[in-house]
């Protein structure tokens, strides 16, 4: 109960403050006549639309296939299973993920087996896979986190080394690269999200992307297979799609709170239709909606719109990179920021600006004026879950570099307009004090 109270209070302050930036950027950009567009296809099948989609997303990668899902998550649990990974095998997962991860393999019958992270890249390392695999591991899942590329050579030689399935987990990931190569190229088949906190939003979806046109073929069949989600589902998400639209921009972000506690209660009182496909957050091995299933039309007709205006984001992205980094090396701040930031082998398109020091959690304090901190990633192996850690078999000591850094993460998003860098830039100096190395 009082940290019911404690999260209320929190949700009242946070709806006075302006500007305040959080991790989910809405679709303000759209006009009143692209909504209309995309309206009409809201609970309409359209083929076509989802295949230009897929098209266009895979081209931002590299000359492979892309096929789509109604999330990333349903993507994996559809290759594993085309894959033919069941009980008794095991897939080695970053153990700082996320837990709809882990529910996809527990739902095929494997064993998740979790890997630490290497605290240069905040990715999957390739020492902490090596001592995971075992004789029946089928696939090792290589994470990129924040934008930032994982060590990923010495896991894809590694990986065929042992003959093992690499699947690169890009959910986090798009557009970086490693030696001149986009990630998402490393791997038999690499997985992107299209979450509306993610690089691209479409609120909810995914990708399968792969070079190799048989396992394409394998998903594509497979996906035509898959049922849509329900129209009152896709209903929803459009509701959710005005309302980020609206709200989710710095001028207006602290109200965010306020709408999804009114719209918690909401669903509980009327038992309206969440927006969002949240019945796999925990181990339940069944879901109130289609598992797996098709992007809808809708959101596959918005992330054409998405692609269109990747060049100019990612440019942004990157500037701001630029001089998040020059204020994390100037004095007095020094941040600890991870290694990964100024290797000459990466080329990254920040999601998030992520590091880690001592006194994270003083430093996450400082900038909540202004910074969404609630929504820091990592802080613990096995993220947005209210179940305890074990019941996905993850135990304390699994991950022991993710577990003692975590809690000390500090999250800046990457996702702001161009005309407000000037502006976090000067609130993270005057909220962040003096610390020493």
């Amino acid at each position: 109960m009082k940290n019911r109270i404690i999260q209320i209070i929190s949700i009242f302050r946070e709806f006075i403050r302006s500007p305040y930036f959080g991790f989910v950027q809405g679709h303000s950009y759209l006009s009143k006549n692209e909504l209309f567009q995309l309206k009409e296809f809201v609970g309409e099948s359209n083929v076509s639309i989802i295949e230009e989609f897929e098209s266009e997303f895979a081209k931002l990668i590299g000359n492979g296939e892309a096929i789509s899902y109604a999330t990333g998550r349903m993507g994996f649990f559809d290759l594993m299973r085309i894959l033919g990974i069941r009980n008794g095998d095991e897939v080695i997962i970053l153990g700082a993920t996320c837990s709809v991860m882990v529910n996809a393999v527990l739902r095929t019958g494997a064993t998740p087996v979790f890997s630490d992270i290497d605290p240069d890249t905040f990715g999957s390392s390739t020492n902490s896979i090596q001592h995971c695999i075992t004789e029946r591991t089928r696939m090792i899942v290589a994470q990129h986190s924040f934008g930032i590329p994982c060590d990923i050579i010495p896991i894809v030689e590694l990986a065929r080394s042992k003959n093992i399935f690499l699947l690169e987990d890009c959910a986090l990931t798009l557009g970086s690269k490693v030696d001149g190569i986009v990630v998402g190229n490393f791997g038999d088949a690499a997985l992107f999200s299209t979450d509306h906190s993610k690089p691209i939003n479409t609120l909810t979806g995914g990708l399968i992307y792969t070079r190799n046109a048989e396992l394409a073929n394998y998903l594509r069949h497979s996906q035509i297979s898959c049922p849509d989600l329900p129209k009152l589902k896709q209903q929803a998400l459009w509701r959710r799609l005005l309302i980020e639209r609206k709200y989710c921009i710095s001028e207006r972000y602290g109200r965010m709170g306020m709408i999804d506690l009114f719209k918690l209660l909401k669903n509980k009182l009327f038992h309206t239709q969440d927006p969002f496909l949240s019945d796999e957050c925990g181990v339940r091995l069944y879901s109130d909606y289609p598992y797996p299933a098709k992007l809808p039309a809708f959101l596959a007709a918005l992330g054409i719109m998405e692609v269109k205006r990747w060049s100019t984001v990612m440019s942004e992205r990157k500037e701001l990179l630029r001089i998040l980094l020059e204020v994390a090396n100037s004095e007095p701040t020094n941040f600890r920021v991870p290694k990964a930031y100024t290797n000459e082998h990466f080329k990254i398109i920040p999601l998030r600006f992520a590091w880690s020091q001592p006194d994270g959690a003083n430093v996450r304090n400082m900038i909540s004026d202004f910074v969404h901190t609630p929504w820091t990633w990592f802080m613990q192996p096995i993220i947005a879950t209210n179940e305890p850690l074990e019941s996905f078999g993850y135990h304390s000591g699994t991950c022991p570099i993710s577990e003692r850094i975590g809690p000390d993460m500090i999250n800046v998003p990457c996702n702001i307009d161009y005309n407000k860098f000037t502006l976090i830039l000067k609130l993270l100096q005057k909220a962040i004090t003096p610390i020493e190395k």
